[in-house]
């Protein structure tokens, strides 16, 4: 049975009819199929709609359905959004938009550049790719502001232009609202340098700063670029500075120390470092500058070292599992040697293990080499002494070893006196400093805290990707660091607050929170999912708002 509307035409007219018809079979025509009109209900113009909407209720009622049923829901789609807002409302949180335009980002443009910097800093937190990349990614998240348009891309690099710009001023504004949220002056800064590498030599210039240099990546034929970054102790980024990629650790120190000195006008601050990037002129200059330092020393091949070692190193308690530190009082400077018997028993252990394994290998190939009756390319003395001092210089066994030709022959024998100094200095660590009055176990502390710039390293260019760099223009490049960085201090103040939790692994959780367009009839709303427990206490520890469960 159904519902069928009659046209008919009589003198130039239509006229419509509801018609209610059944189709049967006529067994008269052989049972095939036919329609009859069971009811005429007159005249669409005549019944009018509410006589219609009568009649589907009362058929709903006699088919057991409820009366005036709504339109069922349909979920037009779904995005990313719960580690958005995180990282956006802490960015909000910390007024970073404001401190950039109070730097004097904005000027006349018809976009709003901080607004674009946040973005970036956003993307680079959650999903880090190219700014070309950046649109497309905005199309599978939902992020406040963009849901109707996507900013030019031509805009983002002219962002990024005016970030530079300014940054001397940006970086200081935004360097004090971050020491505002911790108690007491900075009193401690560190500071260390790493490289990052290009592929390809794309758009080089003849004074470009992507140069030829020493890789900590060991990509030795790629050019790069070379990053200083000062951090206070809770990792926080205070500044940075780009250099050109062949520039000398040492040599970046002295201007970087001025540039504390003048710009953040920190006081009675302590400059901790490597003393492989701290030379003689450098810490000359620190003291100039009336700041103290606290610099570690290599323990081999040092007369420094050996100096206190052999001073020093005999008065420890080898029997205590403790820690324990002793001092060698200077003029104007103090030694202090620490010792950890378990750091040393891991030491020893390994080592142990190490020269035996080279012990195997090396007599498996003098072996080959005196014995030319084996099957196979007959080794030369100097292919062997070649594949000794390889094997030994890969494993950093050189200094352990004596190898050596004489009369044909490959005569390889232990260096007991490099044995024994390791042995001797297993477990210690030799720090300079011109704090006179600290406790000892303070200072190596203090120095041990240099770890934490290692740490945000490996989040600048693992989690971070400051790699690959897709720009080829000094100040491009210069400002994709600076976004970096800028990223690398909220994901520093992140950690901090989540404490037990990785930031990368609770933005994993947070991602899991959606933003969906939910459509009844003709009217559409955006809803977020549910959040579940473990979510809300990662945006409480965070600091961030509660999550809006529908928006406008």
């Amino acid at each position: 049975m159904y519902v069928r509307l009659h046209r008919q035409r009589h003198r130039g007219r239509e006229y419509t009819s509801v018609h209610l018809c059944e189709s049967y079979r006529d067994p008269e025509k052989g049972g095939k199929p036919r329609n009859r009109v069971i009811a005429n209900l007159g005249p669409v113009e005549k019944i009018g709609m509410d006589a219609v909407r009568s009649l589907a209720d009362g058929f709903s009622r006699i088919a057991g359905e409820p009366r005036n049923a709504e339109p069922a829901p349909r979920l037009l789609g779904a995005k990313d959004f719960g580690h958005v807002f995180a990282v956006a409302e802490t960015w909000k949180g910390l007024g970073l938009s404001e401190i950039l335009s109070r730097a004097g980002i904005e000027g006349e443009t018809s976009f709003t550049t901080a607004e674009l910097i946040e973005l970036m800093v956003v993307n680079r937190l959650c999903d880090p790719c190219s700014k070309l990349a950046l649109l497309e990614w905005l199309d599978g998240v939902y992020f406040p502001g963009y849901e109707e348009s996507k900013p030019p891309y031509h805009h983002l690099l002219r962002a990024m232009d005016r970030l530079i710009a300014v940054k001397e001023k940006a970086e200081l504004l935004i360097a004090k609202r971050f020491l505002s949220l911790h108690e007491g002056p900075v009193d401690l800064v560190f500071y260390d340098i790493t490289s990052t590498y290009f592929e390809g030599d794309k758009s080089l210039l003849e004074d470009d700063i992507r140069k030829f240099g020493y890789s900590r990546d060991g990509k030795l034929d790629c050019r790069q670029i070379v990053i200083g970054i000062v951090m206070t102790r809770e990792g926080i980024p205070l500044c940075h500075h780009v250099f050109p990629g062949n520039t000398v650790d040492k040599s970046t120190v002295i201007s970087v120390i001025r540039d504390l000195k003048s710009r953040f006008r920190l006081d009675r601050v302590v400059f901790v470092g490597d003393r492989g990037m701290l030379s003689a002129d450098n810490l000359e200059t620190i003291l100039d500058e009336e700041l103290g330092f606290i610099v570690a020393h290599t323990l081999r091949r040092n007369a420094v070292a050996a100096d206190v070692i052999e001073k020093l190193g005999d008065r420890f308690d080898r029997t205590r599992e403790e820690e324990q530190f002793l001092a060698d009082e200077r003029t104007s400077v103090r030694f202090v040697l620490a010792y950890s018997p378990v750091i040393a028993l891991t030491a020893r252990a390994k080592r142990v293990t190490l020269l035996s394994q080279a012990d195997v290998f090396i007599e498996n190939v003098l072996f080959r080499l005196s014995n030319p009756s084996l099957r196979g390319r007959q080794p030369t003395p100097q292919g062997t002494y070649d594949r000794i001092r390889d094997y030994l210089r890969d494993h950093h066994l050189m200094s352990l070893y004596q190898v050596e030709i004489e009369d044909e022959r490959v005569m390889v024998h232990p260096n007991m006196k490099a044995r024994s100094w390791e042995e001797k200095i297993d477990g210690m660590l030799l720090v300079e400093t011109t704090d006179l009055t600290s406790p000892l176990e303070e200072i190596i502390h203090r120095y041990k805290e240099l770890a934490e710039i290692e740490r945000g390293w490996r989040a600048l260019k693992s989690t971070l990707l400051l790699r690959p760099v897709h720009h080829w223009t000094e100040d491009r490049i210069k400002a994709h660091v600076f976004i970096c960085v800028l990223a690398l201090q909220i994901e520093r103040l992140m950690r901090n607050r989540l404490k037990t939790l990785s930031v990368s692994k609770a933005l994993d959780r947070l991602r899991q929170i959606k933003v969906g367009k939910i459509k009844v009839g003709d009217t559409a709303t955006l809803l977020a999912t549910e959040v579940t427990a473990e979510q809300k206490e990662i945006m409480r520890k965070l600091g961030v708002p509660a999550l809006p469960t529908a928006f406008v």
